[in-house]
C-alpha cells in the first residue's frame, strides 16, 4: 500500500495518483511491489506534465542490477524502462516500453511487463493494448488541475 510520497504538494492531490494507486495494487498483487516509487509534476511553467517512477534495485529483481518504469504523461506509450546496473546511476539498457500501447495502460498489463522485467532482467516484450477503465476521468482531471486558478 502506498502512503503519501513527500513533495511540494500531497500526493492525493495530483489528478495522476489513482493511477499510480492502481498501478501499485497491481504490482503487489504478482508480488512485485516496487521498492521506490516518485509522483511529480513539472510545474506550471512547464506545461504541469504528471510523471511516476517505480524502482526495484537488485535486491529486488532476478538479474545482475535494477529496473526502473517511468510513467510520462506526454511521451509516446507514456512508459519507459530502464534496466540498471548496482549503481542506479549505471543504465544498462533502456527505452520506451513498446509493448503498452495505450498512455494509461491497464494496470494488470503494466504489472505484467514489469514482471517480466524484475524476474527475468529482461526488456519488456509482448503487446497490450487494453486502456485503464478510468483513463477519461484521469485526463479529464488532469486537463483541469491545469487550468488557471481563477
Amino acid at each position: 500500500m502506498l502512503l503519501d510520497p513527500p513533495g511540494m504538494l500531497p500526493a492525493h492531490l495530483l489528478p495522476h495518483w489513482p493511477y499510480l494507486r492502481a498501478v501499485d495494487a497491481a504490482l503487489t498483487a504478482r508480488g512485485i511491489p516496487s521498492g521506490a516509487l516518485r509522483i511529480s509534476r513539472t510545474g506550471r511553467e512547464h506545461g504541469e506534465l504528471m510523471t511516476m517512477r517505480l524502482y526495484w534495485d537488485a535486491s529486488r529483481t532476478g538479474g545482475r542490477g535494477g529496473a526502473r518504469l517511468v510513467w510520462e504523461e506526454e511521451t509516446g506509450t507514456g512508459w519507459e524502462y530502464a534496466l540498471v546496473g548496482l549503481a542506479p546511476h549505471q543504465v544498462i539498457l533502456a527505452g520506451q516500453v513498446d509493448a503498452l500501447h495505450r498512455i494509461y495502460p491497464a494496470p494488470e498489463e503494466i504489472a505484467e511487463v514489469a514482471e517480466r522485467m524484475v524476474r527475468t532482467w529482461r526488456r519488456p516484450a509482448g503487446g497490450f493494448h487494453r486502456e485503464w477503465e478510468h483513463a477519461a476521468r484521469t485526463r479529464a482531471a488532469i486537463d483541469a488541475f491545469r487550468q488557471p486558478s481563477p
